[in-house]
């Protein structure tokens, strides 16, 4: 598979595989409920599907994402908006790599946090910031060679959603899961359309 190709599929397979792995563990915890509850809960210390949840659906996600990094580092034109997206996004899905490692008190809401729980907070709300400032980077820079510059501002209205609904992971929320659940669908749906978009431009320059 060419590193164009790899580039391409890489985000959509993160998401898919978040999106797999969330809807699985869901079925595991006859209570649980999306609407309602953090992804975290899934793995917080203390389920019974935790470790499994966490290296076994968190951990590959972000591999993938790592991948398209890595790929789109030697797809996209070399310049500093670039650069500087990809090193958030990088930064994102090891911040969520982390979070899994360090996972929420059961319930994700205590009275009195552990460390685990303080640095699952840190970061996982980090991450998002990170990845939503690195995915309207990559959009921006994309009006310096996209013939369509406005896909640039289609990402920074994604960033713009992303972090509206980030200011508003409040646990009190009652729907709090569906706010961090299109938290990750805005994210996801800046990082396969960018690489639809490249994608696209990149086979129209290698048929020209």
């Amino acid at each position: 598979m060419s590193v164009l190709r790899v580039f391409l599929v890489a985000p959509f397979l993160s998401f898919i595989w978040l999106l797999m792995s969330v809807l699985w563990a869901g079925q595991l915890y006859s209570e649980y409920h999306h609407g309602s509850q953090f992804i975290s809960e899934l793995a917080a210390t203390g389920t019974a599907y935790g470790a499994l949840m966490n290296y076994g659906g968190f951990l590959p996600t972000e591999i993938f994402m790592l991948v398209f990094c890595f790929a789109a580092f030697q797809v996209l034109p070399k310049s500093r908006g670039n650069l500087w997206g990809l090193m958030l996004i990088a930064a994102y899905a090891i911040s969520l790599i982390l979070a899994a490692v360090f996972p929420c008190d059961l319930g994700c809401r205590p009275e009195k946090p552990t460390l685990s729980h303080e640095l699952h907070l840190l970061f996982g709300m980090g991450a998002y910031a990170l990845g939503l400032i690195g995915i309207a980077l990559l959009f921006w820079d994309l009006k310096r060679w996209h013939p369509n510059s406005s896909w640039s501002f289609f990402g920074l209205a994604l960033a713009v959603v992303a972090a509206v609904l980030l200011v508003n992971f409040d646990p009190e929320n009652p729907w709090v899961g569906w706010v961090q659940r299109a938290t990750e669908l805005t994210l996801y749906s800046g990082f396969t359309i960018f690489a639809w978009v490249v994608y696209q431009q990149k086979r129209l320059e290698q048929s020209a």
